[in-house]
Order: structure tokens, then C-alpha cells, then sequence
């Protein structure tokens, strides 16, 4: 449980900075534009490049690094896993002193399960930044925004961006529920300490009901857009109008170096 304990994807942490005040498009354009360079290439000096630009977003939104750190925390043994899987079975030049009679270990398995690990890293954060400062709803707005075009093929906009909303919005419910359930059974005496097969183990009785709990929250949902008078299909409206001022525009040129600078990177 101590992997559900770190995670704050899902999690929006209001505080008054530049990075709130951005159009939520901004902010989806951003952190699309960073994965996407991550997988465009392999070079070490673009992803420092794209590490600076994340780290500087992360001061201009004023939440403290261990919001954002704490999802890197939680998948500790996914990069682990990632580099090891890299440098045992990719080929190459084998480095001498840390290859054995069965094992070869390559100076491009190395540099490849950096450069993977780094990418898994890049994209854990790019998703935290956007939860911690962009509202669920905003991002439904925004998503509806970007695919309103698919309207004139009769694409289901509307039921796309609710979906949106309510998958972030159950994210947090469901790791509360899930410290709850921890909580509850720890005060009956439960003990989830050991090595990590048998804190799984003792773990896996905790699924059943968790997953009792969302089906519950799921129901009354349901029920509660109902109630409202939630209709497929049928016209929405938006409290808030999504327009772009200077600083999204700002921060777009930001963007737009960012990837001039690794173009040439990459040439040089």
C-alpha cells in the first residue's frame, strides 16, 4: 500500500501561480509536446533539456517538489525493472568488469535503460503536472475543445470529455478508499509489513472490497446524473468560457523553442 500512499496523479492542489492561471489547453499542449519529444529521440542533452523545462514548470506552479517526486517514488521498481531488462538484453560492446561467463552486460544496454527509465520518469511527471494543476473539470472542458470538430461526424464529444472528468475525479476516491480500507484493518490487528511477496500477498484481500466500494461509488453516480437530468447527446453548455491570454501564449513560444533547440540538438 505504501505504492498507493505516494501517488498524486489524480490530485489537484489549488495554489495561486502562473501554471494555475494557464489555459488548460496550455497545459495539455505542454506536457503532449514534452512525451512526444521523449519518444522522438534518444539523446542524453535533449532529455536534460526537456528535465530543465519540467523542473522549471514545477517552480513556476509553486507546489512543493515532494508532490511531484513522490509519483517517481511509487514506480521506483518499474525504472529498476526497465534498466535492468535494458542492459542484460541488449547487444553491444560488453563492459569488461561487469561481464561474467553467462552475463554480458553492454555499454548500449546501459545507456539504454537510462534513456528508457528516463522516459518512463519524464512521462510520470508530465501526468502529475497536469493533475496537480489543472482541475478535472477544466480538463473536461479542454478535451471537449480539442475534439469539438469530430462533432460534425457525429463523434460522442460530450460522453468522451464526462468519462474524462469522471476517471480523474475517481482516481483520488479510490486511494482514499484504499487508505481507509488499509486503516481498518490494521486496527483489527493486519499486519503489512515483510518483503514485497508478502506484502502483496497480504495485500490482495484489500482488491475485493475496493473494487465493492467503486462499483457503490459508480452506482450513485449513475444515479446522481440521472437526477440532474443528464441526457446522451443533448447539447452542453460551460460555466467557464476557455480563452487564451498572453501568458498561455508565453509559455507556447516556451514550448515551441524548446523543441527549435532540440531539433538542433539532435542535428548537431
Amino acid at each position: 500500500m505504501a505504492f498507493l500512499e505516494n501517488i498524486t496523479i489524480g490530485q489537484y492542489i489549488p495554489v495561486d501561480s502562473v501554471i494555475h492561471r494557464l489555459d488548460p489547453r496550455t497545459k495539455i499542449i505542454i506536457a503532449l509536446t514534452v512525451m512526444i519529444l521523449a519518444v522522438a529521440t534518444t539523446s542524453l542533452r535533449i532529455y536534460f533539456l526537456i528535465s530543465f523545462f519540467l523542473l522549471t514548470l514545477s517552480l513556476a506552479s509553486r507546489i512543493p517538489f515532494p508532490y511531484f517526486f513522490r509519483n517517481l517514488k511509487s514506480f521506483f521498481w518499474l525504472f529498476l525493472l526497465t534498466f535492468i531488462l535494458h542492459i542484460f538484453f541488449t547487444s553491444g560492446e560488453a563492459i569488461k568488469f561487469l561481464s561474467f561467463k553467462f552475463i554480458k552486460v553492454s555499454y548500449e544496454g546501459v545507456i539504454n535503460g537510462i534513456i528508457y527509465s528516463w522516459r518512463l520518469a519524464i512521462f510520470i511527471f508530465c501526468a502529475a503536472f497536469l493533475s496537480l494543476t489543472t482541475q478535472a473539470v477544466e480538463l473536461t472542458d479542454a478535451t471537449f475543445k480539442f475534439f469539438s470538430p469530430l462533432k460534425k461526424v457525429k463523434f460522442p464529444i460530450e460522453e468522451l470529455s464526462l468519462i474524462t472528468m469522471i476517471s480523474l475525479r475517481f482516481i483520488p476516491l479510490l486511494l482514499e478508499e484504499a487508505f481507509n480500507l488499509k486503516k481498518a484493518q490494521m486496527s483489527r490487528g493486519a499486519s503489512f509489513e515483510g518483503g514485497l511477496i508478502k506484502r502483496i500477498k497480504k495485500t490482495l484481500p484489500l482488491l475485493l472490497p475496493l473494487f465493492v466500494s467503486s462499483f457503490r461509488k459508480a452506482d450513485e453516480l449513475a444515479l446522481a446524473l440521472d437526477a440532474r437530468g443528464f441526457r446522451s447527446g443533448q447539447e452542453r453548455t460551460s460555466f467557464q468560457r476557455l480563452v487564451f491570454k498572453r501568458s498561455d501564449y508565453l509559455f507556447l513560444s516556451f514550448v515551441l523553442v524548446i523543441i527549435v533547440i532540440s531539433y538542433l540538438v539532435k542535428k548537431i
